[in-house]
């Protein structure tokens, strides 16, 4: 049966959600929210990594993990973007500098050990344990929950942080695992999240409910991906699986899908207590499903 967006977000309301039918950027989000590195300002006291805050943003916190590249042209302006709807955005520095999007070079340094572990199935990432001393900091220094949106090799990393302040999870086309020679997941890679089983079951113990969103036929997030997460969350999944035109990846990013962007901004505010959300779109193309 179909759902209109407003009725789900009712639903989401009472904490449960009814199941929905490369990182280099395209460059697609540069045009709705223009912003630079001068829009961010850096914060010292927010844990263990740099966390740039978007000046102008003010409402319920977010933290944006982003991508492959690093803190991308690309992910500064969605940053800006989110800021730009009532959201405080905060973005965690994981490798390279602001602004940067040098892909290869990017992908190279994050190789060494102690940051990202890409390749292996059912084993998080060392830099998790930072991001949940930043998600509690932020949370503090917001006064209220947080929301937390991955994307690309960050993906499914909002799930090992949900609980402790994090009351809101964005999966925007988890990547890893990945094979090193084909440059995605293959084999037994494709079904699984690349997190611990002691991280998958925090999830589901929070019984917070979660959104998730790709590219039809994405080879970088595959669909028994989604699949794994189905089987994991049942009816406390949002899925939102978009047709692709020419190979797009970056649901909120590069390949940004302004529908997904719309829907995304309305879960987090419902999730982190700010009201209703907004009307729906009248262009809109994404439409909320039960299985």
């Amino acid at each position: 049966m179909d759902y209109r967006r407003r009725q789900f977000f009712k639903t989401a309301l009472g904490g449960v959600l009814t199941t929905l039918s490369g990182c280099a950027a395209h460059d697609r989000s540069l045009s709705h929210c223009p912003a630079a590195v001068s829009d961010f300002e850096l914060s010292e006291a927010l844990g263990p990594l740099p966390v740039y805050r978007c000046k102008s943003g003010s409402g319920p916190a977010v933290v944006l993990l982003h991508e492959l590249a690093g803190m991308s042209p690309e992910d500064i302006a969605l940053a800006k973007c989110l800021a730009q709807e009532g959201l405080s955005v905060y973005v965690p520095l994981l490798f390279g500098e602001p602004g940067q999007n040098r892909y290869l070079r990017r992908l190279f340094s994050i190789l060494r050990p102690g940051r990202l572990r890409m390749f292996r199935a059912s084993t998080s990432s060392p830099i998790i344990g930072k991001l949940r001393e930043v998600c509690r900091r932020v949370s503090e220094h917001a006064r209220g929950p947080v929301g937390v949106i991955g994307m690309c090799l960050t993906g499914a990393f909002p799930l090992a942080l949900l609980g402790d302040g994090v009351r809101a999870a964005v999966l925007c086309q988890p990547t890893l695992p990945f094979n090193a020679l084909f440059m995605r997941p293959i084999g037994a890679q494709r079904r699984v999240l690349g997190l611990a089983s002691s991280d998958l079951d925090r999830a589901v113990k929070s019984r917070i409910a979660v959104l998730a969103m790709r590219y039809r036929n994405d080879a970088l997030c595959p669909a028994e991906c989604f699949r794994t997460l189905r089987e994991t969350f049942r009816e406390r999944l949002a899925q939102i699986e978009i047709e692709a035109e020419n190979g797009e990846h970056s649901t909120l990013a590069g390949d940004l899908n302004l529908d997904a962007f719309t829907d995304a901004v309305n879960y987090l505010k419902v999730r982190l207590g700010r009201g209703e959300p907004a009307a729906e779109n009248e262009i809109s193309k994404t439409r909320w499903q039960t299985m």
